[in-house]
């Protein structure tokens, strides 16, 4: 997905785009009539991200976690600043190393625990 999105004007996903089996150099066919950006298309990326990242919080158990977290290739690291757990803030570092991903507390604000499985 994130490929895909360097093909289109300005990164911008649209709702709907076909594409083939891959060519070097060559990018998904866009659609004539979908709409770029699409809001649901671009937040879409922070779903991806999520999913990448595990990334799971819990207000009630006052926690953020991480479950096997990877980053592609293409992104050495993500930065999470102002995370709000109830009434807690966290900022976060994660850094790709090799095929293994550090998580880094850079400040909490309040009870919050972060917990990383791997």
């Amino acid at each position: 997905m994130f490929a895909a999105g360097t093909h289109f004007d300005l990164n911008r996903m649209p709702e709907l785009f076909c594409g083939f089996d891959r060519e070097p150099g060559e990018g998904p066919i866009p659609y004539p009539v979908a709409c770029a950006p699409q809001a649901w298309a671009a937040g879409s990326v922070f779903l991806l991200l999520q999913a990448c990242l595990g990334l799971g919080v819990s207000g009630i158990e006052r926690q953020v976690w991480f479950h096997r977290p990877q980053l592609p290739s293409s992104l050495p690291e993500v930065r999470i600043t102002n995370l709000s757990v109830a009434d807690a803030t966290v900022d976060l570092l994660l850094v790709r190393l090799g095929d293994d991903v550090g998580v880094n507390v850079l400040r909490r604000d309040g009870d919050l625990s972060v917990v990383v499985a791997k």
